[in-house]
């Protein structure tokens, strides 16, 4: 097979409308300048200087004439007279963004209406010899999908209500954590292929069956073919420690092979064993010539989904390989408004951060897109569970003919690319589609909402027909009974923050599976800081309020706070104070939920990442910087974890593991002033069986709430040392009496890149964080609370010398409040 790469530089301009311009237009939008492929209007209009960034203070509002309108993109290639003597030629574009008419040499060879699926269009007839130019016209998003919703009419949607008849990411439309910025463009990459005799279509090798003795593989292909010579497909197989190899002829459009691998290395979730990668090389042959390979990457697993009734109404436990798994982890968005832009780096960084924080699931959320083969692949590699949903959010959607062909399309291409991954686990049909449709028509069936078809036949259908390896869910949330049960099902716990309720109501929800919930938390400072200037920097100013894109946001951020801290005197306070409501809000969720462990069998909390400069529910800023409640997370997701349940008549000292063997320990329990005294301790010698939760000990100490100048530590110990500890203070943090903590520290280089920070207090320090200014660096903790008269070490990398690193280190603990 030959190619020729199309990325790179081409030529764009605005096509200007027969009627009044759209407000903000700026005129030199529709005169030919340089485009980059891949990429989106918006990133080309700013690097020509037409539009500003988007994301600086309310510049969002500026760029809205830019989805009004259409946009062509153009250039010229060279065709050699050897691509014209292959059979077929063909202009293979794996995403447009969205609605697109493709020219070449003036002739329309093709449409696309899908942004999320790659397109083959053949082009063979339509090529010379010499130059030649393709062109791409994409109609306005907005103007397309509206005139859609006039045809058939309109539908019940959250946000934007005639998003739902366009196939592109719906958080482009504006979302309650993200910006309007409706983009249109090359937004994946494009070339052109010839090839004769035939090519490979949709490799896969599925798993039948796995056990530690051996598993049964169905590896298979399709083939295109360009002319009716003899062909044979080879497989070759290479594991860890073994490789075979087969040969059949194709009969009719592909081939397919039944193989035994003995003792297999099985692929596990992250934390629960190795995550071993197989390869199956498929080579399509005319003759003794390869005129086609690919190859696909894969692991050896089963998985399950356990739904058994018990005494609080139906289970909802995921199993991989026989064995239930507890899913920790958190919901995933795009991580930017523009996608050609996001770097290898970022998707690295972001996925070992969630590994590293004890996660073994993600969740791919409905209003965004299919990832990128680099984002599975790395979940394959780290062992990460991949929780997928199809590319429907919050809205009622059509049933039109022409819309189901779309989706069923879609459907079929976007299980085809991804099922080979194992990270994969479950295909979910959409986000929060009959929750919401029910919630507004009480009384009413999910299958009376419009839409129903997709999500309760055409989904499941194509995930059975091409896939059948995996569960199918629904929606999220979704169960028997009304969709966002707690006793069926999985569930979204909205009530707490949306609803203005605080986060002790968590302990109040017992759900089976967890797959939403969240509080929001500013961004770091110096996210926020390189997006605004120094007069924009309140909690209330204009530009603050506009980067909190949900209703009412500022006005949840200063209820909360009101309710555990002292309202913020500066910005930097703010920042500090709005990410420790954050931390402690999904501390005290996370860790209700795993004390119920497989009564609820996981929790995954909204949202790890952030797509521009926001107050959001995210935990790692747009700028990858974390926040408190990451490190929070480290804590809580950590594989044993020491926990104190305090709303019954005496505190409850919990040990939950996620040991597959027993754990033999001890916990200490300690009453600790604030000077660094304990008063008053015992210790507990415990056992706790394999994958369990457990409460050890109760607390009915008479003097643990006799002053507020005291706190409860509980921490958990081996022959190894501590390994969990967790402490319960006595009144909110506004109304401590925190001492001055008295903190000192030393900076240390281990080795190479790798530094070592030492904190001291000489008495009890909240919150400490320690930070190197203008630099993103990510501890193995940070944010913990330290008790006087001891000292803490923490370890991270950095690029800085050593004089650099000492000069920028920052190191703050919370304060007493005027109020205490």
């Amino acid at each position: 097979m030959k190619s020729i790469d199309l990325n790179g530089e081409w030529k764009f301009r605005g096509i200007r409308p027969s009627g009044p311009l759209p407000p903000g237009v700026n005129g030199k939008a529709f005169a030919w300048m340089d485009a980059t492929v891949p990429g989106t209007v918006h990133t080309d209009l700013m690097a020509q200087g037409v539009i500003g960034d988007p994301f600086y203070r309310m510049q969002e509002n500026d760029v809205q004439w830019v989805d009004s309108i259409r946009w062509e993109y153009r250039r010229d290639f060279h065709v050699a007279e050897e691509i014209l003597r292959e059979r077929a030629v063909d202009l293979v574009a794996r995403g447009l963004d969205t609605f697109a008419t493709i020219r070449c040499n003036g002739r329309v060879v093709g449409r696309s209406a899908d942004m999320f699926v790659g397109h083959r269009f053949p082009l063979r007839r339509s090529l010379r010899a010499g130059r030649n130019t393709i062109s791409i016209l994409f109609d306005s998003p907005v103007g397309r999908a509206k005139q859609l919703e006039r045809e058939h009419g309109r539908l019940a949607v959250a946000l934007e209500p005639h998003r739902v008849y366009a196939r592109k990411a719906q958080y482009s439309f504006s979302w309650d954590w993200g910006p309007k910025l409706t983009t249109s463009g090359i937004w994946r990459g494009i070339a052109l292929e010839a090839y004769s005799g035939g090519r490979l279509v949709d490799p896969c090798a599925q798993v039948v069956t796995a056990t530690p003795a051996a598993a049964v593989l169905r590896l298979s292909a399709g083939v295109q073919r360009t002319g009716a010579r003899p062909l044979a497909l080879r497989v070759f197989v290479g594991g860890p420690d073994r490789a075979v190899e087969y040969t059949r002829d194709v009969r009719g459009k592909g081939a397919q092979f039944t193989v035994r691998i003995p003792e297999p290395h099985l692929w596990w979730p992250s934390g629960h064993g190795a995550q071993p990668i197989y390869t199956a090389v498929f080579s399509l042959l005319d003759g003794e010539t390869v005129i086609d390979e690919q190859a696909v990457r894969f692991g050896i697993r089963t998985v399950k989904l356990l739904q058994e009734k018990d005494a609080d109404g139906k289970s909802f436990i995921l199993m991989v390989n026989g064995r239930r798994i507890f899913c920790k982890g958190a919901d995933w968005i795009p991580s930017d408004s523009f996608l050609p832009r996001i770097p290898p780096a970022t998707y690295d960084r972001l996925l070992r951060m969630a590994r590293d924080a004890n996660m073994n699931m993600i969740r791919v959320w409905g209003g965004g897109i299919y990832e990128e083969d680099l984002f599975y692949d790395l979940c394959d590699r780290l062992g990460l569970m991949v929780w997928q949903d199809f590319m429907f959010a919050c809205g009622e959607y059509p049933e039109t003919p022409a819309f189901l062909r779309l989706v069923r399309d879609e459907a079929e291409k976007a299980v085809t690319r991804l099922r080979n991954h194992p990270s994969i686990v479950l295909w979910c049909g959409n986000n929060e589609c009959e929750w919401l449709y029910c919630t507004e028509h009480p009384g009413a069936s999910p299958d009376d909402m419009r839409g129903a078809r997709i999500f309760r036949d055409l989904l499941p259908a194509v995930v059975r027909r091409l896939d059948g390896t995996r569960p199918y869910w629904r929606s999220s949330p979704f169960g028997e009974g009304f969709p966002n049960s707690e006793t069926n099902g999985n569930h979204h716990q909205w009530h707490v923050w949306s609803d203005w309720r605080d986060y002790p109501e968590y302990e109040k929800d017992t759900a089976r599976f967890v797959t939403e919930f969240g509080f929001q938390g500013p961004a770091d400072a110096q996210t926020m800081k390189a997006a605004t200037l120094p007069g924009d920097r309140h909690v209330q100013s204009p530009v603050m309020e506009h980067h909190n894109k949900q209703v009412a946001g500022t006005e949840r951020l200063l209820r909360f706070l009101a309710a555990h801290h002292a309202l913020p005197g500066s910005f930097d306070d703010f920042i500090v104070k709005g990410q420790a409501v954050q931390a402690e809000a999904l501390k005290t969720a996370a860790e209700h939920w795993r004390r119920r462990k497989y009564g609820t069998a996981g929790v995954l909390f909204w949202q790890l990442n952030d797509c521009w400069p926001v107050t959001s529910w995210s935990v790692i800023d747009s700028a990858l910087r974390p926040k408190a409640a990451y490190y929070y997370a480290r804590r809580f997701y950590a594989p044993v974890m020491v926990s104190i349940r305090s709303g019954g008549a005496a505190p409850e000292v919990w040990v939950t593991s996620d040991l597959a063997v027993p754990l033999a320990a001890e916990v200490e329990v300690a009453l600790v002033a604030f000077s660094g005294n304990v008063l008053r301790r015992k210790r507990y010698p415990v056992r706790v069986k394999s994958d369990a939760s457990v409460n050890v000990a109760d607390v009915p100490w008479k003097e643990i709430r006799s002053a507020p100048d005291r706190y409860l530590r509980v921490r958990l110990e081996t022959e190894d040392g501590a390994i969990s500890e967790n402490r319960l203070y006595f009144a909110e943090p506004k109304h401590l009496p925190l001492p001055e903590p008295g903190l000192t520290w030393s900076v240390s280089r281990t080795a190479g890149r790798l530094f070592a920070v030492t904190v001291h207090a000489r008495r009890l320090a909240r919150g400490v964080r320690v930070d190197v200014e203008g630099e993103p660096v990510v501890f193995d903790d940070n944010v913990f609370d330290l008790d006087g008269r001891s000292s803490k070490t923490v370890m991270c990398t950095s690029r800085l010398t050593f004089r650099e690193f000492r000069r920028r280190l920052r190191v703050t603990a919370l304060r007493k409040s005027p109020a205490a």
